[in-house]
């Protein structure tokens, strides 16, 4: 697990919930942002680390997704699901940017399912979105 700074700096994190995930020029709209800048996110799990949320937030996190600032989320949107993922956000958050945004699915939209792996749409140009049954392409990889 990553660790902290030496000089006892935490990261910010942006955590963004109550909103929803809107398809075009996927944006999450509404909702609700806390900046923590006083936790330390790596003395944590992933499990502890939705735990903390959810307490937090009082209602249920069905699924976490983190994106750097400055970044659209079409580019940047990466899950945090697991371990692995969770340990990948915190070195990005800690030893990288400083400051990391995590949007809350509490109603699992399944933001993942909104884009594809095809190379092009109907008119020739690249796309990240064609239909419904698509998969989650990041551009971006932690």
């Amino acid at each position: 697990m990553a660790q902290s700074e030496p000089n006892g700096l935490f990261a910010m994190v942006e955590l963004n919930y109550q909103g929803v995930f809107t398809r075009n020029l996927l944006s999450y709209t509404g909702g609700v942002k806390t900046l923590f800048n006083d936790v330390d996110f790596s003395s944590m799990t992933y499990s502890e680390c939705v735990t903390f949320f959810e307490r937090f937030m009082h209602e249920d996190c069905k699924k976490l997704n983190c994106c750097e600032p400055g970044i659209s989320l079409m580019e940047g949107l990466n899950p945090i699901s697991d371990d692995v993922e969770y340990d990948a956000f915190i070195f990005y958050a800690y030893r990288i940017y400083g400051k990391i945004l995590v949007y809350v699915d509490c109603i699992r939209v399944g933001v993942d399912g909104w884009f594809d792996d095809e190379d092009n749409d109907d008119d020739g140009r690249e796309s990240c979105i064609d239909g419904e049954n698509g998969y989650f392409i990041s551009t971006r990889s932690y």
